[in-house]
């Protein structure tokens, strides 16, 4: 019977191959679960095994407290919690905005290695609604109200800083850094420019130099530390708000300012009416030649401004007016006619434009700033329709060809946004007053291959970057009893593991438990590393020693660890003094016991005044608790029983012993006896 189940077993698997049928699967991998709980908390995205980074949605309420549970069905599996072995729920404390909890789980299917990032209460949520193949490379750099934030392809930062007040402008500069505009306090829209290092600390500080605003619209950077500002700043004279660029050195020195109401007609070349903002400068470009392109929202127009002399224009010049009113080119396959209300124009390397064609249309008291290409100089017409568009330029025959414009549906971003073209082809789009999305990138096809959306959210502008992980991770090591230990004490160490640096936490290596082994000098070792290599070492010195009691005998010739005393004569007594001393690290009663006296004399133990030698023979006897180092005294008394002579060698030897209460570590001192 036994032979024909495995004959008909091995014909049934044969069959199923031939049939293409899969045969039974091996046991299933392991499952890893995680989640957090806490006041108003919520882990964005959902969790996913094959995901490594989230965002952990915080309120008010949540005051930097996360409950993080994490689990694997595989019985042998370890998991970790900022590099401490957990078997449940663990409560994390003390949290700041940008914080990573790391969960680290080691099964059967592998390493498994999570980041936790800790948001500000008012971040918004952020979806991940298209995300197809043909995705650049890098972060996308945004400013999300007080936030500045370099976010990972699912919408988590990998670099996150709240500045407690508005922020705009977070872009890549030189030397790795990044600059943003950060709003100073008071009433007035007023900014500073603030160059963070790779971590988004503050490295340096300035703003314009002598006028009444910095503005947070741009700002240039250059490597050798020198800065172009734009500014919005008041003419008393007219009661207008210019336009300026500010160029100033390295050290602060004002090298050249830029101001509209010096070069331009705002009566002829506003679009804005009768607002006293008639320019409304939003976007610098330093060109190749040294000239500064500038977009101006209110004009609908950019501006190629000549920053030095040259081809018969003087600094200052405009060279020409690509759009607006006055507007220099032919366009050429372009319904449109040129830009209207536009944010960020951008000089591509192939000499080409690319723009962020925001459009415009009459909202409430405002008007609209699109000019009607048939008629310039006449009344402004609406364009409720945002679009990205790229033109060749003939700055010999002053053409402007629309050769790409996409747009999607009724997508119309009033105000704000950008587009900024990516290695390999791609365009960023950052879709600020249109809430539909966030930011999308868009082949050169036109297909959005990657979007998030944030309803709730308005950036200004972004960017797309590297931004490489080159924060090491914290390793804290606290280590209880002052490092101070009884050799064999099972001693665990306080020991947590994090990171915040983007690449996310992948090993806190260390003893789960301290040597204790060997006694003298030790070192205890953590070693962290993140996904970026990026490492980190702590190592804390502690000391492990012998808990044996120390005990003693004193004579006439002072304390040692034995003493042979001479036989006194008959009837006379000899004294000597025990003492035994507690060398543990903890408080600790000692027990005294002793071998039995010898027939030709009496040895009796005092303890203050107080015969205890039938519990010393018995070994009862015990000392108060004696702390680490404090010692106990017994008074030993010997009498000679008989006249009978004793040889003058020792003829017998009375053994002490003293043993630690509870351990059984124990030492013990050699009392002899000699003849005359």
């Amino acid at each position: 019977m036994m032979t024909c189940m495995r004959a008909c077993a091995v014909l049934l698997a044969l069959l199923l191959a031939l049939l293409g049928v899969p045969a039974a699967s091996a046991e299933p991998p392991p499952t890893v679960e995680v989640s957090v709980t806490g006041d108003g908390v919520a882990l964005r995205p959902v969790f996913d095994p094959d995901v490594s980074r989230y965002g952990v949605a915080t309120s008010a309420a949540t005051g930097g407290r996360l409950t993080v549970s994490a689990t694997t069905s595989d019985p042998a599996g370890v998991v970790r919690v900022d590099g401490s072995v957990v078997t449940g729920p663990t409560d994390v404390s003390g949290l700041v905005a940008g914080d990573e909890v790391s969960v680290i789980v080691d099964d059967a299917a592998g390493h498994h290695a999570y980041a936790l990032v800790y948001l500000p209460a008012a971040f918004p949520e952020i979806t991940t609604v298209v995300d197809e193949p043909g995705v650049s490379e890098g972060n996308v750099l945004l400013t999300l109200g007080t936030v500045a934030v370099a976010l990972d392809r699912n919408g988590v930062p990998v670099q996150l800083r709240d500045f407690g007040t508005s922020v705009a402008d977070l872009k890549p500069a030189p030397h790795g850094h990044y600059t943003v505009m950060v709003r100073r306090p008071g009433p007035v829209s007023d900014w500073d420019l603030v160059e963070l290092d790779e971590q988004f600390r503050d490295v340096a500080t300035s703003r314009t130099v002598g006028l009444v605003n910095t503005d947070n619209h741009d700002v240039i950077l250059r490597p050798d530390g020198s800065r172009l500002f734009v500014a919005y700043e008041p003419d008393a004279g007219t009661g207008l708000v210019d336009a300026v660029i500010q160029e100033v050195d390295p050290a602060g020195t004002v090298v050249h300012t830029w101001d509209s109401g010096d070069h331009l007609d705002p009566a002829v070349e506003t679009t804005a009416g009768g607002s006293a903002d008639w320019a409304h400068i939003n976007a610098i470009q330093l060109l190749p030649d040294g000239d500064v392109l500038a977009s101006f929202r209110h004009l609908s127009a950019a501006l190629r401004i000549a920053w030095s002399d040259h081809d018969g224009f003087e600094r200052g010049d405009v060279v020409w007016r690509f759009g607006g009113r006055l507007n220099d080119f032919d366009f050429v396959d372009d319904p449109h006619g040129g830009p209207c209300a536009q944010h960020t124009v951008n000089r591509l390397p192939n000499g080409h434009l690319l723009v962020f064609d925001n459009g415009s249309a009459v909202l409430g008291a405002n008007p609209s700033y699109c000019v009607d290409p048939a008629d310039r100089l006449g009344p402004t017409v609406n364009r409720a329709l945002t679009r990205v568009t790229e033109y060749a330029l003939d700055e010999t025959a002053m053409t402007a060809t629309l050769v790409r414009s996409w747009s999607h549906g009724s997508r119309f971003a009033y105000f704000a946004g950008s587009a900024r073209r990516l290695p390999g082809g791609n365009t960023l789009v950052d879709w600020a007053a249109d809430k539909q999305a966030l930011v999308s990138e868009v082949d050169p096809d036109g297909t959005i291959v990657w979007e998030l959306k944030a309803p709730t959210a308005l950036s200004y502008r972004a960017e797309k970057a590297e931004v490489p992980d080159r924060t090491d991770p914290v390793v804290t090591v606290s280590l209880p009893g002052a490092g101070r230990y009884d050799r064999g004490d099972q001693v665990v160490p306080q020991v947590r593991c994090t990171d915040r640096g983007g690449s996310s936490l992948q090993s806190c290596t260390w003893a789960a438990s301290l040597p204790t082994g060997a006694v003298g000098p030790q070192v205890f070792t953590v070693t962290a590393v993140d996904g970026a290599g990026n490492a980190t070492v702590v190592s804390r010195a502690y000391d492990v020693i012998s808990p044996e009691p120390v005990i003693a005998v004193r004579s006439a010739a002072g304390w040692a660890p034995a003493r042979t005393l001479r036989l006194p004569r008959r009837g006379v007594v000899r004294r000597a003094v025990l003492r035994v001393t507690n060398t543990s690290v903890r408080p600790s009663a000692l027990a005294v016991g002793a071998t039995k006296a010898g027939a030709g004399y009496r040895v009796r133990y005092l303890a203050a005044g107080r015969d205890v030698t039938a519990e010393v023979r018995a070994g009862t006897w015990r000392t108060a608790v004696l702390a680490p180092g404090e010692a106990a005294s017994l008074e030993v008394v010997v009498k000679r029983r008989s006249a009978a002579a004793l040889p003058r060698r020792r003829v017998e030897v009375r053994v002490v012993r003293a043993t630690a209460v509870p351990a059984t570590t124990s030492s013990s001192v050699r009392l002899g006896l000699r003849g005359r």
